[in-house]
């Protein structure tokens, strides 16, 4: 049995009640995500799917309305897939946040288009309530970003606490925003943060993912695993 992340091998090993026969194989990161040039632009970024609850985007329109004067100036730049519905769901939540001239949808993006939107933004957030990884998470952290993530089960394994970003309590709005507004007060923290994760991600590379895999195909053939 192969797990993408340290969380669901744990999950996986007690629903069998035993760890044997268990393998770690990360998911990797695009070549291309890896940048040792960002730049800073005027916009905060959610990078995934557009699911409302599960990746807590509720929560990050609340947050990003509570961080005041901070965020003068500043955009949240909301960019992956999303049915019809669902962007007209976030497109209300937004309104009723009172940040709808301040948010940028930006529909589904090309691989070019994705590192671009990484590579300008001052900081990724991932405000998930359920995550197996947070490969965004990874690929923020390839591009230099610093990640502002929750503290749950897979996210704490994409993002290293006080390393690569910063882990809040999961549901937390005033947490959330709180740690934005770090953030944006402090930049020398945040790209101190994305540098450290630019070094960090490297061990997703696809070649050493694929390494690994085939590390496990040896081990079953060889009897050891």
């Amino acid at each position: 049995v192969i797990s993408i992340s340290p969380s669901v091998q744990d999950k996986i090993s007690a629903i069998r009640g035993h760890q044997n026969g268990m393998h770690l194989v990360y998911t990797g990161v695009d070549d291309i995500c890896f940048l040792d040039d960002p730049v800073e632009e005027d916009y905060i970024l959610y990078f995934g799917r557009l699911d409302t609850y599960t990746k807590g985007l509720d929560l990050l329109f609340e947050a990003f309305s509570r961080i005041g004067d901070t965020a003068d100036g500043l955009r949240l730049v909301v960019g992956g897939r999303g049915t019809p519905e669902r962007l007209s769901e976030l497109r209300q939540l937004a309104e009723q946040a009172g940040i709808t001239g301040r948010v940028t949808f930006t529909g589904p993006v090309s691989t070019e288009e994705r590192t671009a939107l990484y590579r300008a933004s001052l900081f990724n957030v991932a405000p998930s309530r359920y995550e197996g990884w947070c490969i965004a998470a990874v690929e923020a952290s390839a591009a230099g970003k610093a990640v502002v993530g929750t503290r749950i089960p897979g996210l704490q394994d994409a993002v290293r606490h006080d390393e690569t970003g910063l882990l809040v309590e999961s549901g937390n709005v005033d947490e959330i925003a709180g740690a934005m507004r770090t953030l944006i007060e402090n930049p020398e923290l945040r790209r101190s943060l994305g540098r450290q994760g630019r070094k960090w991600s490297e061990q997703f590379t696809w070649d050493r993912i694929a390494l690994a895999q085939e590390q496990v195909y040896q081990d079953v053939l060889a009897g050891i695993a």
